[in-house]
């Protein structure tokens, strides 16, 4: 769906590489492409895992094989317990498919998360990228992970220019129709009345991630190339999957002549000057860390609007947003 299965990029990366990252990290994600495409992936769990000890490991997965990952998930949960994998979901029934491209695929989706609760795996969650082709789904799909009992992550897609080369215009949302701010109340009250301080939380990103939709994202201070880097399959180390700027390749260095080396130094240069002022998991956690103050005053008042019942978004749609102009 975000077209890099038709980049050109070698596969380089292999298992070993994985013992040349930093030992520090706390959140590792194996993406594709389709990781579970890979023989080795195992292989990849297992030196991630012992290299980086301390980080929650997600495998990110469209679950068109849904026999293949349900065979491979008790060999891989053996080598790391708390390993978490996150299943993509455009929408439901025919609006999946439609996105994916290929008829049927939504049952599968579905048929792999009835398969792995049935099994007692409570390391799955979804993963909804919103776009152009799916605002509507958006209801749906939180409906039906608050029947399942899974978290569901709700991020942004975002437009082209990246430096893999294939960026997502086509699929960016450029206009935010009225109604979307009471779709997005309806996924993120639930969980301000929630107990659990990670659903607060997740309230709070998906809360962003409206505004980001709209054109107002929260101002923060993007820590990519300091607190985050993505590693991508022919080895190159980016300071993040949008605009990141290349800082070398663990294929050929070590990791720490990468983070410190010259062009490390430009990455972290441009990241001040950034202009694409994102809105995901990776960008976002460090802010939450440096700002949670601010974070949990939101978190408190938004609570409390939501248990009386009175909590509400401002209508940041393209029509009243014009208007404001």
């Amino acid at each position: 769906m975000c077209n890099i299965w038709k980049g050109d990029t070698p596969d380089r990366l292999m298992p070993e590489h994985m013992r040349k990252l930093p030992s520090g990290l706390r959140t590792i994600n194996l993406s594709g492409g389709e990781p579970f495409l890979r023989d080795d992936l195992a292989d990849f769990v297992r030196a991630a895992h012992e290299q980086c000890p301390q980080a929650i490991i997600t495998i990110s997965t469209n679950a068109f094989l849904p026999d293949r990952i349900a065979e491979q998930m008790p060999r891989l949960l053996e080598i790391d317990p708390g390993l978490h994998l996150a299943i993509s979901l455009d929408g439901l029934g025919a609006a999946h498919d439609r996105i994916r491209g290929v008829p049927g695929v939504f049952e599968r989706a579905k048929g792999l998360i009835e398969r792995l609760t049935a099994d007692g795996y409570r390391g799955l969650r979804l993963s909804m990228t919103l776009s152009n082709e799916n605002l509507d789904q958006l209801t749906d799909v939180a409906q039906l992970a608050e029947r399942l009992g899974l978290e569901l992550g709700v991020v942004a897609a975002h437009g082209a220019g990246t430096h893999l080369g294939i960026g997502s215009d086509d699929v960016a949302v450029d206009r935010v129709p009225a109604w979307l701010g009471g779709a997005f109340e309806k996924v993120i009250a639930p969980r301000l009345r929630s107990w659990r301080a990670k659903n607060w939380l997740r309230a709070h990103f998906t809360w962003g991630t409206y505004r980001y939709l709209a054109g107002r994202p929260w101002e923060i201070r993007c820590r990519a190339g300091r607190d985050m880097f993505f590693l991508q399959a022919d080895g190159a180390v980016y300071s993040c999957s949008v605009r990141g700027q290349e800082m070398g390749n663990i294929v050929d260095e070590e990791f720490p002549e990468i983070w410190t080396g010259p062009r490390a130094i430009k990455a972290v240069e441009f990241v001040h000057r950034c202009p694409e002022r994102c809105w995901m998991i990776c960008t976002a956690r460090p802010t939450y860390r440096a700002k949670w103050f601010s974070v949990c005053a939101w978190i408190i008042w938004k609570k409390l609007l939501a248990h009386l019942r009175m909590f509400h978004l401002p209508d940041l749609s393209s029509d009243a947003s014009e208007d404001a102009a």
